[in-house]
Formats: structure tokens, sequence, C-alpha cells
């Protein structure tokens, strides 16, 4: 069997820079399930960006962009090198996007999977213009229609494409994200405080992620100034980038929070787990989401999450068990939720442990496999 998935992943090493997509969640998606295809011999080549590329990892690569560009960019090259690209016959072709889908596979004559990690229809919606969901919505329409399979990442975000595309009904399977515990697990919380400047007085908000359209930074921001006021041991640490930096730390210069807010920007993957482990709480606060990875790699470092209603939440997280869900998305009740479960983060490490064992990467990624063999009969 060979697969090969569109997008942009990056191994680490000891001397390579952290890379504005490093760490986000769609990436590491990617890399933990061409990781585990390895391990199960199947053949697999990335065509996109590989930062750090390594021949010895056995990927077959094709590289669109030498540095990261727009989305736009990204698309053009794609459609163009298509042409070049050739995929032996037999080949699976999995995209993250629908768009990049339909850029790449006009004219190719290949099974092909897409994963829709939530609702992207949605987000081009609020932030582009007329023409641009124009053009997405073809390209959209396009993908779908050639998908032998499409996957949702959560229940939601399928009601949202059975609504819009009913025809497909019968090739939409939903299969969560997975995290990979053998690099997300709980380390020491004093040793990683200390590297980072932190003491045992501190009660430590982290928000990983993105900082753009859909997620909600600012509002954390100023749920977090309302915990100051009354407390100043609070701390928040952002990780991060995103189109909405500059403006996010603006709003804390604003607000006179820069003593209590620290931007640590893009972190390696490897890196995450000492992040995690010194904080009591992790938050995503977002307009829509599909099965956030980062909710789960917090969990599997024994950190309780907060979260608004949002994707697969209500489905990861249970009240009082291993974070909490804000049943009122407002500032004063996010901050409330957020005071609520620093009080009792400590007691549901155990827990935060034990609810994250359905989602391990080997779990979801065979899902994965499995339907890759259903479309090819094999």
């Amino acid at each position: 069997m060979n697969v090969f998935h569109i997008g942009s992943i990056a191994f680490e090493t000891k001397n390579s820079q952290r890379e504005l997509k490093s760490i986000g969640g769609i990436s590491g998606y990617i890399k933990d399930l061409i990781n585990f295809s390895i391990s199960n011999n199947i053949t697999v080549g990335l065509i996109g960006k590989i930062y750090n590329y390594d021949k010895k990892k056995n990927i077959s690569y094709f590289e669109i962009q030498k540095k990261v560009t727009s989305t736009n960019k990204f698309l053009i090259h794609l459609f163009f090198k298509s042409f070049l690209i050739n995929i032996p016959p037999g080949s699976i072709i999995h995209a993250h996007r629908p768009d990049h889908l339909a850029a790449f596979a006009v004219f190719k004559k290949r099974k092909t999977v897409i994963t829709l990690h939530g609702q992207q229809a949605h987000t081009i919606n609020i932030r582009k213009g007329r023409f641009i969901r124009i053009i997405y919505r073809l390209m959209e329409t396009i993908a779908l229609s050639k998908a032998n399979a499409l996957i949702t990442v959560d229940n939601i975000t399928k009601e949202f494409y059975l609504k819009l595309y009913p025809q497909h009904k019968d090739k939409i399977y939903t299969i969560p994200t997975g995290v990979n515990t053998e690099i997300f697990y709980p380390l020491d919380c004093e040793k990683s405080r200390e590297e980072y400047g932190f003491t045992e007085k501190h009660k430590i908000i982290l928000y990983v992620g993105r900082i753009e359209p859909p997620k909600k930074l600012d509002d954390i921001i100023k749920a977090f100034q309302l915990l100051v006021a009354n407390d100043d041991n609070y701390r928040l640490v952002v990780v991060g980038d995103g189109v909405l930096l500059k403006k996010m730390k603006e709003l804390s210069s604003n607000l006179q929070l820069n003593k209590f807010i620290k931007f640590l920007g893009v972190r390696k993957r490897n890196e995450l787990p000492g992040i995690f482990s010194f904080s009591d709480i992790s938050v995503l606060y977002s307009g829509n989401e599909g099965s956030p990875l980062s909710v789960k790699e917090s969990l599997a470092c024994g950190i309780p999450v907060v979260a608004n209603n949002v994707g697969d939440i209500s489905v990861v997280i249970k009240n009082g068990y291993n974070g909490f869900i804000v049943d009122s998305e407002n500032t004063k009740n996010l901050a409330k939720t957020m005071q609520l479960a620093i009080e009792n983060s400590k007691k549901m490490k155990g827990q935060c442990l034990s609810s994250i064992i359905p989602y391990s990467t080997e779990k979801v990624s065979q899902q994965v496999i499995d339907l890759y063999k259903s479309i090819l009969h094999v």
C-alpha cells in the first residue's frame, strides 16, 4: 500500500530551528499517521513541505515550496507541480484540506481521502471576501465529490458537512485525532517551572495553538485580567504564532498585563510536554474546532483543560473529572471557570491520564489504516 499526504510537517533535531508550522495540530496529525504507517510496512510520501527532511525517514518527498507562504500561493504551486509528480497506480492520496485535494488531484485518477479538521468552510465564510468564498466553495465541491472517503474528526463537523453536502453521507466517517503518548506524558513540574522562570506559588494558565481566527485569545486575555485583579500570582503562558500575535501583545500591554503574560512563540513539539507539565491548566476558547489535538496533549501530560463547547470537546472533557466546559460564553464566566479548574487541578491529574487512553495514536491511526484498506479492497 502507498499513501501520499498533502501538507507540511517538521522533523526535529538538536540543531533544528523552531518552524512556524511545526506545532500545528494538523501537522502533528499527519506526522503521527506517517510514523504509524511506516511501522506497519506502508509506503508513505508527502507532497508539500518537510522541515529538516531526512532521507533516512523512508518518506518519498515532493517539495511544493521552499518557504511558508500564504494558502493561496501554496495552492497555485500545488496545482502546477501536480503535473510533474508521478504517483504510482494503486496509491491513496490523503489531503487534510479540501482545496489541497482539488488543486492537486483534478487530473489524477487515484483513490483519495480528505480529513476534515473542523468546519473550514465556516471559517472561510467569516474571514474571506466574496470572491475567495466562491472559489473555495467550488474547490471544496470538486474535492468532496472526487474523494473516496471523508474523515471528520468530530460529530459536529460531520453534521456541518452533511447539511452542506447530503449526497456524500455514505462516505463520511468520524475518526477523532489521537495523541502520541510516547511524546506527551507528565514531566517534573518543579524542574520545568524552574527552567522557564516560574515558582511554586504561580498559578499558570496555558494556551497552545494558532494566534488567529477562529481562536479567541483576546477573550482569554480579558478573562485573565479579571483573575490577576484579585491575585497577582496568576500567569498566562501563550505558545504559538499567527496573524494576530502583534495585536494580542498590544492588548496585553494596553491592559497592563506584560508582567503576567509570557509569549513563548513557536516551540518544537518535543518542548511542549515540559510546558504543559509546568502549567496548572490549559485553555482553549474558539469559534469552531474539530478534534483539537492540544486538548488531548494537555490531558496526556496530566493537565486539565478549560474549553468552550466546540468540536468534540463535550466528548473528551467531563466537568470536574478532567477539566471544565464553559457553559456560558463570556469573559466573566471564562475567568470563573479557569479559577475553578486551577483550584481542582492537582486532584484531576490521574483522571486526565486515564481519560486519554481511548485516543492513543495507535488506536486512532489504526482506524485510518483500516479505512485505507476498505477503499483499496484489501
